[in-house]
């Protein structure tokens, strides 16, 4: 007779395509859990049906619940709305899936609506494990309220929010499901902690990074080849330090390069669904016959070549908007000190003063070191940036220095720490 397995589904509206983030979590996440005994099924974006490298456990459960116009989920009106239709879209592909009851359920990249949807299902079914990450601030408008006050916006998310919240924890308490309520930073946690107590939640912790925590390298690079300086990794949208990245290839092409940064190659990744524009490209070939290492990459790179991408960065050049990126993640700094981390190699970064990536490299115990203070630092300029990226190299040691709640976030696997704590339920 064959054994009985738990059913578990992952909800994944914002899954629409297999660029960005959802992929990097799901992935490894239906891997180990379906290791682990789980009958595993991702309900995302149906979308996603139609890419060719779409996971076998995937249903394409949603349509219109994704990464909607922020204008419309900002307000509680449009939230209300959104979180109905999601409610209907969970309710039809239950009843799709034979009516069999789910013993766990996965969430780890909801917005505000997108949580109202999963706890007003949760209202109606029968009692589960639930293991939820709060991955978004609370306030969090992705910058599309446009024509809203941006104040008035972000307080009316957090409201939201909160109401959100407050359906989870009756949801749970009316139905009996056992909630592990999460975040991927200490950030993070902070921002929800009045969200909690105003619920009624208890907040589980921390849990490792969800892209890049317990990587493995497969290989050391070869002796011959040089270390790299990390400048640009992913793709094009606003914010990410891409215009900082090419001013500093637009000094390199005019030398001469700093005494501290000889012998380093330089590494340059974007891949999107738009094209580079004309000028960008042209400075990036310009700088690949200027022949001072710049390596480009203009396409895919599967995870695990990633990371060993990155583990070859002593030196990374995160240059992310600090307003834009106040109080919101990013993945590439978590996959870059892990990569360093699994090496047992130091990393040092360069980046503007404030927002969350400075806040939390330090806090992992990594190197982080501002251009800001120097005079004509800016977005256009990559002189100053050179230079902040050769002090950083001349002060580098040699051996990683994580705190421990770095340990926790870049030594730790997000998919076996959600399999450990399903398995403690």
């Amino acid at each position: 007779m064959e054994q009985h397995k738990p059913r578990l589904v992952i909800v994944d509206p914002g899954y629409a395509s297999t660029v960005g983030h959802h992929g990097e979590v799901n992935r490894p996440l239906l891997e180990r859990l379906a290791q682990a005994g789980w009958e595993v099924a991702l309900w995302a974006d149906v979308a996603l049906e139609a890419e060719p490298t779409a996971p076998p456990e995937l249903v394409g459960a949603f349509s219109a619940c994704g990464y909607e116009d922020p204008r419309l989920w900002c307000e509680l009106g449009g939230m209300v709305q959104l979180a109905r239709r999601m409610e209907q879209q969970l309710a039809l592909v239950a009843a799709q899936d034979g009516g069999e009851p789910v013993e766990a359920w996965i969430g780890h990249s909801l917005l505000p609506f997108q949580l109202l949807g999963v706890a007003r299902h949760l209202a109606g079914v029968p009692a589960a494990q639930v293991l939820l990450s709060l991955m978004f601030e609370p306030g969090e408008t992705l910058e599309g309220a446009k024509g809203l006050d941006p104040i008035q916006a972000s307080d009316q998310a957090t409201a939201n929010t909160r109401i959100a919240m407050a359906a989870l924890s009756r949801a749970c308490r009316q139905q009996g499901h056992r909630l592990t309520l999460t975040f991927p930073s200490r950030q993070q946690e902070e921002l929800y902690a009045p969200l909690l107590a105003a619920t009624g939640l208890v907040s589980a912790g921390v849990h490792p990074a969800v892209v890049g925590g317990g990587c493995q390298i497969a290989a050391q690079a070869p002796a011959e080849e040089p270390p790299l300086v990390l400048l640009h990794w992913g793709d094009q949208k606003p914010g990410k330090g891409r215009s900082e990245a090419l001013a500093v290839i637009q000094a390199l092409v005019e030398g001469p390069v700093p005494a501290e940064l000889r012998g380093f190659g330089w590494l340059f990744h974007v891949h999107g669904h738009q094209p580079l524009p004309e000028d960008e490209l042209g400075l990036l070939r310009r700088a690949e016959a200027a022949g001072f290492g710049l390596v480009l990459i203009l396409e895919p790179v599967p995870s695990a070549a990633m990371i060993q991408w990155l583990a070859r960065c002593p030196l990374a050049l995160l240059a992310y908007d600090p307003e834009r990126y106040r109080s919101r993640s990013s993945g590439i700094l978590w996959q870059w000190g892990a990569a360093r981390s699994a090496m047992e190699r130091s990393a040092a970064a360069v980046g503007h003063e404030g927002g969350w990536l400075a806040q939390e490299a330090r806090a992992l115990g990594l190197s982080w070191k501002s251009a800001d203070s120097v005079a004509g630092a800016a977005a256009e300029d990559g002189v100053p940036w050179l230079a902040a990226l050769a002090r950083a190299a001349a002060e580098q040691g040699s051996k990683p220095t994580l705190s421990p709640y770095g340990q926790v976030l870049l030594v730790g696997d997000f998919s076996q720490w959600c399999e450990d704590r399903l398995a403690a339920q």
